[in-house]
């Protein structure tokens, strides 16, 4: 964990003294406290008035009294429309993404820690598993390889893609490295955590925390009250629920418990960094990239890829492998459905991690994990009617913590429907 937070901040430092102090400004020098559409939204054809304009007159160059028409002032709000949707759509896209994998993944998960018998305070496989836990949480990027692919494959703009990628090889390698390293780091510590101490889910809510801060520090990322206000409903949404699963570990002894709760304290502080440094990485190594689809894929399947061979590693070192042939056969609902349950655990995850870079990509570090956190009432509540419906009822509060995350994901759209809606004002007012 120290060394990948000291490689962390290597790259941070790294893509810094590369490429300057980055601040995100509205059209005209504004300062944004959030990004603003980007002028090509996840591969959408959908550039700025002044790189058509440009591209106009270079088409005209060499061809004598060729008419040139001034750029209309009707065709310009049309465009803006058009891009201004598509990056709404393809955020409440993201989203989705980003529910989806986290109810599936907190569902089949809880489904797989009954059915090994790892709820069971006296089994000595309660502490077990933990590598093949995080293996398995990255695991599916070749599905995102494809996925990518064939997005590559049916863009008319990939090979340009493939071009500014092949001229910062370098940085993106180190950046690829860098994100592998710090989702084996968290994945693992947040499986440990998990298994070992039974306030875990408390400590995971402090990694809203840590994200604020770290996006403030590395990102320069501007709060309003709209922010604020989100990252504390969706804070207590999480915090109100967080002990609604359908595993708990025992009380242990007072080692594993400490060990768990350091564990799991580092693992927010690793994912945390991880969506900085992605942040980093879209805004300072790959900002010319055309097809925003493809460099969302391309950077969660090498980062899965990496982080997938170190957990085999741990896997293989530590023994585990040789638990997997025992769960398999003791697996109580039967041997196809343990292959069935860790694939789609793996595909859950996978899911909810594009979703996640997806947002980062398109909004911002914090706002990404403000979506994760304002799906994780409706996860657990989930949890709770599919595991424990006839012991414990759905109370009044839980519905609160799910109305608190819908408030927070409101919040914060809220906020950047009125930056959208401010820079719009101001172009229209100096065109006139």
């Amino acid at each position: 964990m120290v060394l990948s937070f000291i490689l962390t901040l290597v790259v941070a430092n790294f893509l810094s003294i590369q490429f300057g102090e980055s601040y995100i400004y509205f059209a005209f020098h504004q300062k944004l406290v959030v990004h603003s559409p980007p002028e090509n939204v996840m591969g959408f054809d959908t550039e700025s008035s002044d790189r058509i304009t440009q591209e106009g007159e270079e088409a005209n160059v060499g061809v004598e009294n060729q008419p040139r028409e001034a750029p209309n002032s009707t065709s310009l709000d049309q465009l803006q429309t058009i891009k201004t949707r598509n990056w709404w759509i393809w955020i409440f896209v993201s989203s989705g993404l980003v529910v989806t994998g986290r109810v599936f993944s907190t569902l089949l998960l809880n489904f797989y820690f009954v059915q090994t018998g790892r709820d069971v305070c006296d089994d000595p496989k309660q502490f077990k598993g933990t590598w093949l836990q995080s293996m398995v949480q990255n695991a599916a990027f070749p599905f995102t390889a494809l996925f990518a692919f064939l997005w590559c494959s049916l863009s008319s703009n990939h090979r340009k893609t493939i071009t500014s990628s092949a001229s910062s090889s370098g940085k993106l390698f180190l950046l690829y490295i860098s994100l592998g390293v710090l989702f084996a780091a968290y994945s693992q510590l947040y499986a440990i955590g998990r298994t070992h101490c039974i306030f875990f889910f408390w400590i995971f809510t402090t990694q809203l925390i840590f994200t604020s801060m770290f996006t403030a520090i590395i990102n320069k990322h501007k709060f309003n009250r709209w922010i604020i206000l989100s990252v504390i409903l969706s804070g207590v949404a999480t915090g109100v629920t967080s002990s609604d699963d359908a595993y708990n570990p025992c009380e242990g002894e007072g080692y594993k418990m400490s060990y768990g709760a350091w564990c799991g304290f580092f693992g927010t502080v690793a994912f945390s960094l991880s969506l900085c440094i992605m942040q980093l990485g879209f805004e300072k190594v790959i900002p010319k990239t055309e097809s925003k689809v493809s460099s969302v894929m391309l950077m969660q399947t090498y980062a899965s890829m990496i982080a997938t061979l170190i957990c085999l590693v741990g896997l293989f070192v530590s023994g585990e492998f040789r638990d997997i042939k025992k769960d398999f056969e003791t697996f109580k609902k039967g041997k196809p459905l343990y292959v069935l349950t860790l694939t789609g655990l793996s595909l859950a995850w996978q899911v909810m991690s594009i979703g996640l870079v997806g947002l980062v990509c398109l909004v911002s570090t914090l706002f990404s994990n403000v979506v994760s956190f304002c799906a994780t009432p409706l996860a657990n509540i989930l949890v709770v009617v599919a595991f424990r419906f006839m012991d414990d009822d759905i109370e009044w509060f839980k519905g609160g913590a799910l109305l608190a995350g819908i408030l927070g994901f409101a919040s914060y759209a809220y906020s950047l429907y009125k930056t959208v809606k401010k820079r719009a004002s101001q172009s229209e007012t100096l065109r006139v």
